[in-house]
C-alpha cells in the first residue's frame, strides 16, 4: 500500500467556505448582468449590498489565494535549487569520494564545489565509499556533538566489515582527515551470530575509537554495537531476548549486551516475566564472576522464586549461568537505573 499523505481538517473547511462564497458571487454577477430587477435591488441597497459583495470577495479569495502562495513559494524554491546545482564534467574528489563525470551536485554556495550538500551519481556509474557502490550521498556539517557525516544511499545489499548491510537504509559514514570512515548501517538478511541469524533491521554502529582501523582478529577491544528492533528475539546466553544490545570485539565475541526477555523465563530456581531486563553483570559488581548475569524485573512484574518469597520490581537478581543465585539487590547496588524504559537510537 502507497501511504498518502492528507491535508488537515481545516484546509477542507476552508475551501469549502471559500470556493462556497466565490460561487455565490459570481452568480450574484451573473445576475445582475441579466435581471434589471436585481440591479434595481442593488441600487436601493448600495451600502449593504456594497459590504456583502467584497465581503463574499474576502472569503472567497482566502482558498485561491492559499494555494496560488504555496505554488509561488514552491516555485521559487525550484529555481533557487536549480541554481545551486550544478553537474560534473570530470571526476572530482570531494570530501574524500570520487564523484564520476555527471554526478548532480546541489551546493550549499553557488560555484564552490566543495559546499555540496547532495550528491546524485549517474546510474551507470556510482561512486565507491570504501567498496560500497552509493547513488545518492547526503553531507551533514559538523557540530559540536558530531563530526562531519556522509550518508549514503545504496541499490542493493552490501558488505561492510564483513556485515551485509541493507538497501533499503542509508550507510553512515564520518569524515576524519578528509577521509570517510564507516560509522553505521542496518543489517540486512544473512547476517549471523555465533551461528544464529541476526534479524533484520537490527542496527550496526562502529565503536567512535575504532573507526579507520583495521579489525583486530587478536584484541579484546570494543569495536561493533549491534542493537535489535522489532518482534524478532535473538537468544543471548541461552535466553531468548528483544531490543538487544550487544557490545563485541574484533572477532564479534560477546562483550557484553542489555535485552528484554521475551517470553517466561526459568534460570535455577528463578522464573522470570515477559519483559524482564536481561543483562551481563559488570566485573565491578560486589560477588559478581565472569559470565555472571543480572536479571531485573519490569515495573509492576515480580520474579518467581520457588521455595522462597518473590522478588518485585526495583530489585535484581545476580546468577550464575548454571542458576546459582548469587545475591538479591536493589537496583542502586546493582547499578540498574529503575526508570521507565527509554532508548535514543537510528
Amino acid at each position: 500500500m502507497i501511504p498518502v499523505s492528507l491535508p488537515g481538517g481545516n484546509f477542507y473547511v476552508l475551501m469549502a467556505v471559500s470556493l462556497a462564497c466565490l460561487s455565490t458571487l459570481l452568480t450574484w454577477l451573473a445576475v445582475l448582468a441579466t435581471s434589471r430587477g436585481a440591479r434595481e435591488w442593488l441600487a436601493d441597497h448600495r451600502r449593504a449590498g456594497t459590504l456583502l459583495m467584497a465581503l463574499l470577495a474576502v472569503v472567497g479569495a482566502l482558498f485561491p489565494y492559499q494555494q496560488f502562495s504555496q505554488w509561488f513559494a514552491a516555485r521559487q524554491d525550484a529555481q533557487a535549487d536549480d541554481a545551486r546545482k550544478t553537474v560534473l564534467a570530470q571526476p572530482t574528489q570531494l570530501a574524500g569520494v570520487e564523484m564520476p563525470a555527471g554526478t548532480t551536485l546541489r551546493l550549499g554556495a553557488p560555484g564552490d564545489l566543495a559546499s555540496f550538500d547532495r550528491a546524485v551519481f549517474p546510474d551507470a556509474h556510482p561512486a565507491l565509499i570504501q567498496g560500497v557502490a552509493a547513488t545518492r550521498l547526503f553531507r551533514y556539517p559538523a557540530t559540536a556533538k558530531q563530526p562531519e557525516t556522509l550518508s549514503a544511499e545504496i541499490a542493493r545489499d552490501q558488505a561492510l566489515e564483513g556485515w551485509l548491510c541493507a538497501h533499503g537504509h542509508r550507510i553512515e559514514f564520518v569524515l576524519h582527515d578528509g577521509h570517510p570512515q564507516f560509522s553505521s548501517c542496518h543489517l540486512a538478511v544473512g547476517n549471523t551470530l555465533d551461528q544464529q541469524p541476526v534479524p533484520a533491521g537490527a542496527w550496526l554502529k562502529v565503536e567512535a575509537a575504532a573507526r579507520g582501523t583495521p579489525i583486530d582478529k587478536a584484541g579484546t577491544a570494543p569495536r561493533w554495537l549491534l542493537r535489535t528492533e522489532g518482534s524478532d528475539s535473538m537468544t543471548v546466553a541461552q535466553i531468548p531476548l528483544l531490543k538487544v544490545d550487544l557490545q563485541l570485539d574484533g572477532q564479534r565475541r560477546m562483550l557484553g549486551f542489555e535485552g528484554l526477555a521475551a517470553r517466561d523465563t526459568v534460570l535455577g530456581e528463578m522464573t522470570y516475566p515477559p519483559g524482564t531486563r536481561v543483562l551481563a553483570a559488570s566485573p565491578r559488581l560486589q560477588g559478581a564472576q565472569p559470565g555472571d548475569l543480572l536479571f531485573s524485573p519490569s515495573r509492576g512484574r515480580s520474579a518467581r522464586r520457588a521455595g522462597g518469597e518473590d522478588v518485585p520490581a526495583g530489585k535484581s537478581v545476580l546468577q550464575a549461568p548454571d542458576g546459582t543465585v548469587r545475591s538479591v539487590l536493589s537496583n542502586r547496588e546493582a547499578g540498574v537505573l529503575d526508570v521507565a524504559a527509554m532508548r535514543i537510537g537510528p
